[in-house]
């Protein structure tokens, strides 16, 4: 079956603009590598080029269950796959043009992956999602048991912190893409945490987080961005949190990380919200308040 065509064989627009998205990157790549656009260092800058993408993937994977759920779209959940497969492909890729730049000498690929420690983190998260991509087929899923298949399937989060941290430390200088996606993945984790521990009182009739929680979320998650960024530049610059704070919301220094996982989480809110007036449960009176309004304006016989 072709990989934009649905479980029924039908052509499928959500699936083929995936697979468009997901090419992008690596056409671009080729088209920079075809007429020399990639500097000084083009395996260099190749390779930094699909590790970041591989990482954006693997978020936009984990993106999928949150949106589906507040969007009220089951349909998004049949390009998750397509993503996780498709950030294997290119941490894959990185690791191939990184073995090739190192002009293929294994011993010391091999001694340098074990002696520093970002190259160790790096690889412990490839062999990682090359166990999840190897098992993304329903033939897997079937063999392994659905509880088994979910279990290991929560690796992905391991995953990503392992990804993050690789990335962080490999920039060295620099970290403002790191920063941004560590936040956006830290709102993942907040949401999935919040589904996951708390009691029901907290969820709506739809099984969803209400929206002042959701919008909570957000919140908190471009919160401790900004904090942590602000102790990052205390711990290696020396400078004072509480100045790095004031840059960030004076934008004197442009729009830092924070901001961004603050329009990420606030496009989340606004995603509940339409879905919500949509459902017509933004204003609706319950159905107990109604009765009681409707008994107070009638005459006792």
């Amino acid at each position: 079956m072709a990989l934009w065509h649905d479980r029924r064989g039908r052509f499928s627009p959500l699936r083929a603009g995936t697979l468009a998205v997901l090419s992008a990157p690596a056409l671009f790549l080729l088209y920079w590598t075809w007429f020399g656009d990639l500097g000084p260092r083009p395996f260099n800058e190749a390779i930094h080029h699909v590790g970041l993408w591989a990482i954006r993937f693997l978020i936009l994977s984990l993106l999928i269950t949150p949106l589906r759920r507040l969007a009220r779209y089951p349909a998004f959940i049949d390009v998750r796959r397509m993503i996780g497969v498709a950030s294997f492909l290119y941490i894959a890729l990185h690791l191939t043009l990184y073995i090739t730049d190192q002009s293929f000498d294994m011993v010391m690929i091999a001694s340098e992956i074990v002696l520093r420690i970002y190259l160790t983190i790096g690889f412990t998260a490839w062999l990682g999602l090359a166990a999840l991509a190897a098992t993304s087929n329903d033939y897997m899923v079937r063999r392994l048991g659905g509880v088994r298949w979910r279990k290991l399937h929560r690796l992905i989060y391991l995953i990503a912190v392992l990804a993050c941290v690789h990335y962080f430390m490999q920039v060295k200088l620099g970290a403002f893409q790191p920063t941004v996606l560590a936040g956006l993945f830290l709102w993942l984790m907040l949401y999935r945490i919040a589904h996951w521990t708390l009691p029901r009182s907290y969820f709506s009739t739809k099984g969803e987080l209400h929206l002042w929680l959701i919008g909570l979320i957000g919140i908190g998650a471009s919160g401790i961005t900004f904090v942590a960024e602000a102790f990052a530049f205390w711990i290696a610059f020396g400078a004072s949190p509480l100045m790095v704070l004031a840059i960030d919301f004076t934008f004197a220094a442009g729009i830092r990380p924070g901001w961004y996982v603050f329009a990420g989480g606030l496009i989340m809110f606004l995603i509940a919200l339409w879905r919500l007036r949509l459902e017509g449960g933004l204003f609706r009176t319950p159905a107990s308040s109604r009765s009681k309004s409707n008994n107070l304006g009638r005459t006792p016989s």
